[in-house]
């Protein structure tokens, strides 16, 4: 499961979230964002943010700032909360144990794509009933870090761990395309609706995210928000191999919950 937008600014949400995470009735393994912080820390400290479809450009100096707030302060705030609701949690980052190495993507500075994943240590903390919570700043191929999309990095783990469900959950309630709101999405759809500007922003990796994992074994990928509940019945958008036409075009009925496995 990756979180980002409110999930990791309101007190309130996290709250919320922490709970059901606690209720959950499968193993999780929790990716963060935070990008609104890092945001404001780049602001404070002079260097002005820029974006790439969704990913933020990150010099050598941005990069420190970006580790500072993602493997810092909100990846311990996050632990925190999941401990107060009675979760084990233990926060780690792509960089720990070799998680995640990645390829740096031209043109961005010290912005990755995850190559490899090792998924060795989440087992150790799954096996011994812990929650493992991650950070997405992973390791260059420098052995420096990288700033990673915490979509793309959610989306490797769940593939390397053999996840049947993908939940990417934000302040987006699903997929709007032309004005409505997709119960499902077929994978191979896509990059057609990237190229016609459908979809834009962050919504861009969050999609290729998905359609990739799909592509690679993950069952049912979900794109929706989270304002309180269970996550196993968190409808949204549905990421699919394939979809009937009445899924495409907004009637498909939301499956509640896909059983058995790790949910990343």
């Amino acid at each position: 499961m990756k979180i980002g937008g409110r999930l990791c600014e309101d007190a309130d949400l996290r709250g919320r979230l922490a709970a059901a995470c606690a209720a959950a009735e499968h193993p999780l393994v929790l990716v963060h964002g935070g990008g609104d912080a890092v945001t404001r820390l780049q602001q404070k400290l002079g260097f002005a943010p820029r974006f790439v479809e969704g990913r933020r450009v990150t010099t050598d100096e941005e990069m420190e700032v970006v580790e500072m707030v993602l493997s810092g302060s909100m990846n311990k705030m996050l632990t925190r909360d999941l401990i107060a609701a009675g979760v084990v949690a233990a926060g780690l980052s792509g960089c720990d144990a070799g998680l995640i190495r990645c390829v740096t993507i031209e043109g961005l500075g010290r912005v990755g794509e995850p190559a490899r994943v090792d998924p060795a240590v989440l087992h150790l903390l799954l096996q011994s009933g812990r929650t493992p919570v991650v950070s997405p700043v992973s390791l260059g191929p420098d052995g420096g870090a990288v700033n990673v999309n915490a979509d793309e990095a959610a989306a490797a783990l769940a593939v390397a761990l053999g996840a049947e469900r993908l939940l990417l959950l934000s302040d987006v309630d699903g997929v709007m395309v032309s004005e409505s709101w997709r119960d499902a999405i077929a994978a191979e759809d896509v990059e057609s609706l990237v190229a016609a500007g459908e979809v834009t922003r962050g919504m861009i990796p969050k999609l290729r995210s998905a359609a990739r994992s799909v592509a690679q074994g993950v069952q049912e990928v979900r794109i929706a928000g989270f304002e309180g509940g269970r996550l196993e019945d968190v409808t949204g958008t549905r990421v699919l191999g394939s979809v009937g036409v009445g899924a495409a075009e907004g009637a498909g009925d939301r499956a509640r919950h896909v059983p058995g496995g790790a949910h990343v």
